[in-house]
């Protein structure tokens, strides 16, 4: 029997135990209600957003329950620790599958409410474990193309008709880089190859384009790879990535990069970013006027651009039944319609809530790219393994495409059966 069906079977079992003891009730509003529980959420934004906006809110329902709001950046330590959180507020894909096979998730189908809450999202943002469900998606990101008009002018292109296909994306960063030494074509965030999986998705949109879509790193059951195969076009990818790196800087690229104002177009740049654009260099950048969005190139005009979906997941950890009860309470409150609009605004999110996504806010020719991307934008793949391997990716594209010293079928080849190894 291999690991991943091992996996699946366990986790049927468990799900099955937890229901044998019921569904667990709803809590109604109540005074007399004490206790405690924890949210663990990533830093900055996300804590103020907890403590001066989620918090009181719920304390409406139940102001004698503390809720403590901590940072998620060392989650797995605390875990490993005993010390889990009651909510996390985790991201889409891998990291959810690993709670949820090692047993210490709550399957959400077994509270009061579930399908009514359930039944307000978008079902395109939905994902099953073994038909149970972990996580309510939160909110959503998206990653798009973004390039500077200024540089495109200045360069003899069209400011107003960007790079649909690869082949005119690499002519378009060639003409920008020969503006300067200064001055660069593209660029991408090279130092983050280290980092871990999740800078995978962020690379993932140009080679679901090379392949139509049709695949990602492993097949559908979590069972193999399927990205060695010639169709997956992983060797299409690596060669664009080289020949678009040498358009960029020549070492590495970080996050503030296009905001220097030296920097054709970036293929990687999330919805949740747009604050950046305020601290650009010199003014503020501003859509539509300093820079564009666009779709990340496909290989031929026509095909259709696809993209990761990103976003925030709210997880519950088992616990006792009082504050795994107080826990699905907190969730409900975070996805009421107006707290959640408020929650995409101030942390540069998009709505799963059905009713949300025909809001004016998201009408707006800001925001109104992305909203159209989250359409044809691929989930991330929802096996505990995918994170290693993703890492394993990224491994590939520094010694190809980045240090340029390493054999590309070669390096391919061993790529793959290192990831096999991972499954098997």
């Amino acid at each position: 029997m291999n690991k991943e069906l091992t996996h699946l079977l366990s986790l049927a079992l468990a799900v099955a135990l937890f229901f044998a003891c019921g569904a667990v009730p709803a809590l109604a509003a109540d005074t007399s209600v004490t206790d405690q529980i924890t949210v663990a959420v990533p830093e900055g934004d996300y804590v103020a957003f907890m403590n001066n906006v989620a918090v009181p809110k719920f304390n409406e329902k139940f102001p004698n329950v503390t809720v403590q709001v901590i940072s998620d950046k060392e989650i797995d330590t605390q875990i490993a620790a005993g010390n889990v959180p009651n909510v996390y507020t985790g991201g889409f894909g891998s990291r959810g599958m690993r709670y949820a096979q090692s047993g210490v998730l709550v399957p959400l189908n077994g509270f009061e409410g579930f399908d009514e809450l359930f039944a307000r999202l978008d079902e395109n943002y939905i994902v099953n474990f073994a038909d149970y469900n972990f996580y309510v998606p939160w909110n959503l990101t998206t990653t798009m193309m973004v390039y500077n008009k200024e540089l495109f002018t200045q360069a003899g292109l069209d400011p107003e008709t960007p790079p649909k296909t690869f082949d005119e994306f690499l002519a378009a960063a060639k003409a920008i880089d020969d503006l300067g030494p200064e001055i660069y074509g593209t660029g991408f965030w090279n130092e983050a190859l280290t980092w871990g999986g999740w800078y995978w998705d962020m690379l993932a949109p140009i080679y679901y384009n090379f392949n139509g879509g049709q695949y990602q790193l492993m097949n559908d059951m979590g069972t193999d790879i399927v990205f060695d195969k010639p169709e997956a076009k992983m060797k299409e990818f690596m060669e664009f990535l080289k020949t678009a790196q040498s358009y960029g800087p020549p070492t590495t690229n970080d996050i503030n990069s296009f905001f220097k104002r030296n920097v054709g177009m970036w293929l990687q740049f999330g919805y949740g970013w747009k604050a950046n654009l305020k601290g650009a260099a010199d003014r503020p950048m501003e859509v539509g006027q300093d820079i564009g969005i666009a779709p990340i190139p496909v290989v031929a005009e026509g095909d259709t651009a696809y993209s990761t979906l990103g976003g925030i997941g709210l997880i519950i950890f088992k616990s006792d039944d009082r504050k795994q009860q107080l826990s699905w309470e907190f969730i409900k409150v975070l996805m009421e319609d107006e707290l959640n609009l408020e929650a995409c605004k101030l942390l540069g999110q998009l709505p799963s809530l059905i009713s949300l996504q025909d809001n004016e806010y998201f009408e707006q020719p800001s925001e109104q790219p992305f909203v159209n991307q989250t359409k044809t934008a691929l989930q991330p793949e929802p096996f505990a393994e995918a994170d290693t391997i993703a890492n394993k990716v990224l491994g590939a594209i520094q010694a190809i495409v980045v240090d340029g010293s390493a054999d590309m079928d070669a390096t391919l080849a061993q790529l793959a059966t290192d990831a096999r190894a991972e499954i098997k």
